[in-house]
């Protein structure tokens, strides 16, 4: 065969090869474009599925796969958000509602009676007084929830002495311990033992954990704070031995508005933020939070921060 001949039959394959190459990656990319304008239009089960050979091709999709992955997740929890935010203020129409229906019968009932003695009035002045903080704390934790939702930054953390913090904490207490005849048992490390996180958000965690335990364990008279160093992180324990925590409520402890049979999320007269907020405070410092408990003998919440040298 002629030289030219089999030079023109190679030349007419590779273009022939070249012009199918061209053709397949056409079609390979207009099915990956229908199927992103599918997944756009609310389909986001869908994946995209390039059965090709090639490597460029495929390292794409896979790409694209993932971002869509991430996109699904994100959607997920924007949803799960939105049906809690419902769920919550659901619940706080009713939380606000049934205190201020009280309110109002107390004023109405001293509207009304001329002949209430001032005893009767003074007593229904510190129950609206009463009814009135429960009120103040239910819209604070709503609106500091709904901030810590709002806002992904972090707080600037600082050096904290976590034993004087905790220190701090107890005297805070010293009141309630008092009228509840308590003697808190401390177990903290003789040196100072420092972590990297906020002072507020910590002072705010002990706060919510401390007055869980006086109103669900005092019965239980013993309550006790611990501190305990690992390599990395710093643990701090507070324990009872009150009436604790079922095995059906104990996975459900520190999720929104989660009441339970006898709730721990109680930390300000049962709205059931608190303990979430203490979730939300802990992982914003970096660190993580568990509960463990057997009713009738010790309940224990935990929680980390990172150590700092």
């Amino acid at each position: 065969m002629p030289v030219y001949i089999m030079i023109s039959v190679l030349l007419l394959a590779a273009s022939s090869l070249l012009v199918y190459r061209q053709w397949h990656l056409k079609r390979q990319l207009t099915l990956m474009t229908a199927r992103i304008e599918e997944i756009r239009a609310g389909a986001i089960n869908q994946r995209v599925r390039l059965p090709s050979a090639d490597p460029a091709l495929n390292k794409l999709g896979g790409g694209m796969n993932r971002l869509i992955d991430d996109f699904q997740q994100s959607m997920e929890k924007v949803n799960l958000l939105e049906s809690e935010r419902k769920k919550m203020i659901t619940h706080l129409s009713h939380d606000l509602r049934t205190p201020l229906t009280a309110i109002m019968g107390y004023v109405e009932v001293m509207q009304r009676d001329p002949l209430l003695t001032e005893a009767a009035r003074q007593q229904y002045f510190r129950i609206i007084a009463a009814k009135g903080n429960k009120l103040d704390a239910l819209i604070r934790d709503f609106f500091e929830l709904s901030k810590f939702e709002d806002d992904n930054s972090m707080p600037e953390p600082e050096r904290i002495n976590i034993v004087e913090k905790m220190q701090e904490a107890v005297l805070s207490f010293y009141h309630q311990f008092h009228q509840a005849q308590l003697t808190p048992q401390l177990q903290f490390p003789e040196k100072s033992v420092y972590v990297w996180g906020d002072r507020q958000s910590i002072e705010r965690i002990m706060n919510n954990l401390l007055t869980n335990s006086l109103r669900y364990g005092a019965d239980g008279e013993t309550i006790g704070i611990r501190v305990r160093e690992e390599e990395d992180h710093v643990w701090v324990d507070v324990w009872d031995c009150g009436q604790g925590i079922s095995e059906i409520d104990l996975p459900h402890v520190f999720e929104r508005l989660y009441t339970g049979k006898a709730s721990r999320n109680a930390a300000q007269q049962g709205n059931g933020l608190g303990l979430t907020i203490v979730k939300k405070l802990v992982e914003k410092q970096l660190g993580e939070i568990h509960v463990s408990s057997i009713p009738n003998e010790m309940t224990i919440f935990s929680f980390c921060l990172p150590k700092a040298m």
